[in-house]
């Protein structure tokens, strides 16, 4: 592929383009449900669209192509690159921290920012890591819950991966990389998130992600399940927590009520 055809490409897609035990009370529901599911919708729509181009276009193939080449396949990499990125910037709503390709041999053939991720192999030292859980649940649309993108990285960050296929033929995934922050902030002012096991995951404050909630082992979680929301009053507050289930994310949102 020659980059006056990947720009030719681009043109055409922008143009188109608790002291107690929690009680159930009758209380109005907060946004954040909706507007957390909007915003996983959107991303699963993104990936979705951004894997159907890489597969109209054969991109994978062409990119596998390159890296068996000497060092002339990275150069013609890196010229690619940047019309490879508008390509997906063109069909997704530009909230993601990073752009990452995999290929049907684990081979990372493409990041748009983590330079230092190009060129590895997720079979290779990133067994424990999102990028190889996202290329091992190649079936679907796959959401990977908040961890580190690597050991070395300071970032907490959502997985939101696709497969491509071309012609019926597995050929590799997309993931889509979401800063946490982005989803704090479709949600109410000092709303957090937590796992089943009580392991905060989304917050606005960063140094409490991945420690436990303190006051969960008091939360009804037959409640919670049945009812989908239950209260508690903790001190002077009433909180709200909210169930919320979404492909393999299975959170529970802490929310004030005013």
């Amino acid at each position: 592929m020659k980059i006056n055809r990947l720009s030719a490409i681009l043109f055409t897609l922008l143009f188109l383009s608790c002291s107690r035990k929690p009680v159930i009370v009758d209380l109005p529901q907060s946004g954040n449900i909706d507007n957390l599911k909007k915003f996983f919708l959107r991303s699963e729509s993104d990936s979705v669209k951004a894997g159907a181009v890489l597969e109209k276009y054969k991109i994978i193939q062409h990119l596998t192509h390159l890296r068996k080449m000497d060092s002339g396949g990275k150069k013609y990499y890196l010229l690619e690159k940047d019309d490879i990125t508008k390509m997906i910037n063109s069909v997704t709503e530009g909230i993601y921290l990073d752009y990452i390709l995999v290929n049907r041999h684990g081979d990372i053939i493409y990041t748009n920012k983590n330079e230092s991720l190009f060129g590895s192999n997720v079979n290779s030292g990133f067994e424990s890591s999102p990028l190889y859980k996202c290329f091992m649940n190649r079936t679907e649309v796959y959401f990977g819950d908040v961890s580190f993108i690597t050991p070395s990285s300071s970032v907490y960050s959502l997985y939101i991966s696709s497969p491509v296929y071309v012609e019926g033929s597995f050929h590799g995934v997309l993931i889509l990389q979401v800063d946490t922050k982005k989803i704090s902030g479709v949600l109410d002012n000092g709303t957090e998130i937590f796992s089943r096991d009580g392991i905060i995951r989304i917050t606005p404050s960063d140094e409490r992600i991945f420690s436990k909630y303190g006051e969960f082992d008091k939360l009804d979680m037959q409640s919670l399940d049945v009812n989908g929301v239950v209260y508690s009053g903790i001190k002077d507050e009433k909180l709200r927590f909210s169930k919320f289930v979404f492909k393999d994310i299975n959170w529970i949102l802490m929310s004030k009520v005013f």
